[in-house]
């Protein structure tokens, strides 16, 4: 009766003992681990761009490192393995993985190395690439807010990356999968760029816009859509501010890394208004629930994009724990016209890392049971006649 689980389990023994040599060889650690606190949601068969977080945007304590000659890298997952492999659709340009175009497969978390010889960085970075029937709109969406009884723009985003490569790109507005004429009563493209002018907006403008770029790269067309959920503001609510980061009730995080989490407050056009940003953790001041200073709020930074005005705070872990999925966090905004509140928790990012922790102790049972049914095995053919190799009980044994 052993005997055909002997024959199923050998050569599997063999192959998983090379890949698990292959593994540590390959394995290279950086002392410094931080996961992106955003996620990227990209239609699957369309192109894409995926960078390295500058590290000013991290507020690391190293200016002069930052000044260095560092050696960037990429790989997918914890597999260690270099990106590009094989696959021609991925190629890396200055530094950044471009995806012509993107795949399911190409789902992962993906780390970016920074090195040089005295100084490692690595950023883990979540990419989802996603069937548009598959999700949700207000997951794969963009969140832009305007203002009623006004002209108002609304941009398609994170464009540029192609608007400066290619010239030949050209633009198309949607609404509820419609097509928006252009330069009509109502909306107008503006040309040679990626904004849309909406004339005397109301509250009946709200809802979804699809922008659709088009452009040409080594002879095969590509499209990439962005989908924006828009949202519109009375007017005598101008000058309350709008959080619009975290836009999500949970944040992925990995166990033991560091996190940087911007709470990104819109406070509208013009002048900038006196806003004042904090975080909450369980509804009490971060520095009263965190006295170590292991999770602290970052400086108040003020920012314009797109001729709007920004303040924003950031929320460093030095190194996220377990508690601290358990906790409940609120980015909380206010000024002179009004508050903004949003909570958000945080949840474990899923990764292969943990999965082959976690399987090693049960993968070390099943490779003991199988190293005994197998020498059983042999004993039992040995009686009848037979014997098994003597190199693959030898690989067997030390497993």
């Amino acid at each position: 009766m052993l005997w055909p689980l002997c024959a199923l389990i050998a050569p599997w023994l063999l192959h998983a003992s090379a890949f698990r040599v292959q593994r540590l060889e390959n394995a290279e650690t950086c002392r410094k681990s931080f996961m992106h606190f955003k996620s990227y949601y990209i239609q699957s068969g369309e192109p894409a761009v995926l960078k390295c977080p500058p590290l000013q945007y991290l507020h690391l304590d190293y200016a002069k490192a930052s000044r260095l000659a560092f050696n960037l890298t990429w790989y997918k997952n914890e597999s260690r393995k270099l990106l590009p492999e094989d696959d021609l659709r991925i190629q890396v340009q200055e530094g950044a993985l471009w995806f012509f175009p993107t795949s399911t497969e190409d789902t992962g978390h993906y780390h970016c190395i920074l090195r040089n010889s005295s100084y490692c960085l690595e950023v883990i970075i979540s990419f989802s690439v996603v069937r548009r029937q598959d999700v949700s709109l207000p997951d794969i969406s963009y969140q832009q807010h305007v203002f009623t009884l006004a002209s108002e723009q609304i941009y398609c985003p994170d464009l540029s990356d192609f608007t400066t490569r290619y010239t030949d790109w050209k633009l198309k507005w949607y609404k509820n999968n419609i097509i928006l004429p252009n330069r009509n009563t109502k909306f107008k493209y503006l040309e040679d760029t990626t904004f849309l002018q909406i004339e005397d907006v109301t509250e009946e403008d709200e809802g979804y816009f699809t922008c659709e770029m088009t452009f040409t790269h080594t002879g095969t067309q590509y499209a990439i859509t962005r989908i924006i959920q828009l949202q519109t503001v009375e007017q005598e609510k101008r000058n309350r501010p709008i959080i619009v980061y975290p836009n999500r009730k949970t944040i992925a995080a990995a166990l033991g890394s560091r996190l940087i989490i911007p709470c990104k407050v819109f406070t509208g056009y013009g002048r900038n208004s006196m806003t004042v940003v904090w975080w909450l953790a369980n509804d009490s001041y971060i520095d009263e629930v965190f006295q170590d200073g292991r999770v602290k709020e970052g400086q108040f930074e003020t920012t314009i994009e797109n001729d709007a005005n920004y303040v924003e705070v950031q929320l460093v872990f030095d190194e996220v724990r377990e508690e601290d999925f358990i906790t409940d966090f609120k980015c909380y905004a206010t000024n002179d016209y009004g508050s903004h509140v949003f909570p958000t928790q945080l949840r474990p990012a899923e990764s292969s890392i943990s999965w082959y922790v976690a399987a090693v102790p049960v993968a070390a049972v099943f490779l003991i049971v199988s190293a005994i049914a197998i020498y059983r095995c042999g004993r039992a053919r040995s009686q009848k006649g037979y014997a098994l190799p003597s190199s693959l009980m030898a690989n067997s044994i030390s497993l």
